[in-house]
């Protein structure tokens, strides 16, 4: 179990003095898997083709992260340079867009074999949304003379959301800082114009996404695997 400690989630997340000293990973390493993805490789240094980050400006490097709660801190404080690289335990992520949020996952078995088996979106990772039924919601009826037709009012069910999202931050103040809210949608009862749904953050999901990031086999792995070819690929487009 992690130490207990309260984390400003958008304060620098690294410790200057620390060194990179990982079981699972040297810099070394970490540099060469770089090379197999244009986005990341130092191409001056291979072919002399030109490079829009080459690497006597945006260098390899790697921060080892002793928890998942400092991993969820470096990555929500967001604008990372390219190649830069955080570990946690054997898994590594490495950002592939400059200033961008784009992490090219890696994880190290124990035979050896480092796999490249991911992109992830981690700051909408971490803000994982779940969306929860509340109830259906008949607008507003309108109709002529003889009941043809009749007017559905998006903006009823739209304000009568935007009310409930108030009367609910009302009762929950804990949430005054956070972007649970309702929305519309489609009802659960057909014989209905529309549903209310509520939608919260999940707090407790990236921790439980890191473990089953740590915990996938490799041939779980191997099935998402992102090959050189394909990371090439969408380079050049």
């Amino acid at each position: 179990m992690e130490p207990a400690k309260v984390y400003d989630e958008y304060g620098w997340p690294i410790d200057n003095n620390r060194k990179f000293e990982s079981k699972h990973f040297t810099i070394k390493e970490l540099t060469k898997k770089q090379q197999e993805n244009d986005w990341l490789r130092n191409r001056d240094a291979e072919d002399g083709i030109y490079a829009d980050y080459p690497t006597y400006d945006y260098s390899y490097g790697a921060y080892e992260c002793m928890t998942i709660a400092e991993l969820k801190q470096a990555f929500l404080y967001g604008n990372w340079s390219i190649r830069q690289c955080f570990t946690y335990k054997n898994l590594a992520f490495i950002n592939q867009i400059n200033a961008g949020d784009e992490w090219w996952t890696l994880k190290k078995f124990e035979d050896g074999t480092l796999l490249a088996f991911e992109s992830i979106t981690m700051i909408r990772t971490i803000n994982h949304e779940v969306e929860s039924w509340t109830q259906d919601f008949r607008c507003h009826e309108s109709e002529d003379v003889d009941g043809r037709f009749r007017i559905i009012l998006r903006g009823d069910a739209e304000r009568k959301a935007e009310e409930m999202a108030k009367h609910f931050h009302e009762k929950h103040p804990l949430y005054a800082n956070k972007t649970a809210r309702y929305k519309v949608g489609e009802p659960q009862d057909q014989s209905y114009d529309f549903g209310i749904y509520f939608v919260d953050i999940a707090e407790g999901y990236f921790p439980e996404y890191i473990e089953q990031l740590l915990n996938a086999t490799y041939e779980q792995c191997r099935k998402l695997e992102y090959t050189s070819e394909e990371f090439n690929r969408k380079w050049k487009e």
